[in-house]
């Protein structure tokens, strides 16, 4: 799992600020969250902490990021340093990272969907159940199984899909980020009953799926049916589960 950020942070950190669905996914993991006050959160693939923060802003005791991409940490710490937040960030790679905590509530954000097979997906999800307490939840966020580039490239949102191609019992996509020169990812998607089967296996229970949280003042900032295809195709999914 490498998804080689160190050269594209500074592009992506500027993608992510200005992306117009950011309000959406961010209030959405924010849901899946459930209550926060006093609760100490764990951001997975944490980027420049944008979920962490957030979460500490919601009443969070403490947000622990970590990320395998040390600019985009450094990004991350500039930026907990400009607002003054308590937030604490780790340099290191997800799958190697010592289960000296466990957590009320991890979040992870674009992680899972860079499982390159069903057999690292569930290594993923084994290696996330030993960073959350008893009675604790995680929040992913994740590709849409079912997203179709014939449908639409999402290029509206900010980002642009170049190609999505079978891959092993899924698909692999080509993403790209706005910028000069812009910048491409790989990611993979994996269907719903693989996500369910792989954290029902690492010990995770009551897996709900989670529809977009968008309100009614996302509708009227923007021009009539400009959501519909976050709706209808959008490239995000998301979903919560319990460890008991």
């Amino acid at each position: 799992m490498n998804a080689h950020y160190d050269d594209i942070a500074g592009q992506y950190a500027a993608y992510a600020n200005a992306s117009p669905t950011r309000v959406v996914e961010l209030r959405t993991m924010l849901h899946m969250a459930g209550e926060l006050e006093g609760r100490s959160v764990l951001d997975l693939a944490c980027g420049f902490g944008s979920y962490g923060r957030a979460m500490l802003r919601a009443g969070a005791a403490s947000a622990h990021g970590v990320d395998q991409s040390s600019e985009m940490v450094a990004i991350g710490r500039q930026m907990s340093a400009h607002a003054g937040d308590a937030m604490t960030f780790q340099v290191s790679d997800f799958l190697q990272l010592a289960a000296v905590r466990e957590y009320d509530v991890a979040v992870a954000a674009f992680l899972f969907n860079y499982a390159q097979s069903l057999d690292e997906l569930a290594r993923m999800a084994k290696a996330a159940f030993q960073h959350v307490r008893a009675g604790g939840r995680i929040a992913v966020e994740t590709m849409n199984p079912h997203y179709c580039l014939a449908e639409g490239d999402c290029s509206k949102y900010g980002l642009r899909v170049l190609d999505d191609v079978p891959w092993k019992e899924g698909a692999k996509m080509e993403i790209e980020f706005p910028g000069a020169p812009p910048a491409r990812i790989t990611v993979f998607r994996w269907a719903r009953e693989h996500y369910e089967r792989a954290f029902a296996e690492a010990g995770f229970t009551e897996l709900v799926w989670q529809a977009p949280c968008l309100l009614e003042q996302d509708r009227l900032a923007q021009p009539a049916g400009y959501w519909d295809a976050l709706l209808r195709n959008g490239l995000a999914a998301w979903f919560s589960c319990t460890k008991p």
